[in-house]
């Protein structure tokens, strides 16, 4: 597993665990809030900022 994976799967099980005990509409508030802010986020990068973060991503240690 990468390094971002257990937080990935935790952020996963919290969800589930948020849909089963929040009412729908808020549960469904936040599920939504919690992929769009992100996306947003990478979208108002312009394209140099983009391309910087995933070379940033793909780089390799020796």
């Amino acid at each position: 597993m990468s390094n971002r994976g257990p937080y990935i799967a935790a952020g996963v099980v919290l969800a589930i665990i948020a849909l089963w005990i929040i009412p729908g509409w808020l549960a469904w508030f936040v599920f939504g809030a919690l992929i769009g802010i992100p996306v947003v986020a990478w979208l108002t990068l312009d394209r140099g900022q983009r391309r910087r973060i995933r070379n940033m991503r793909n780089r390799r240690l020796p």
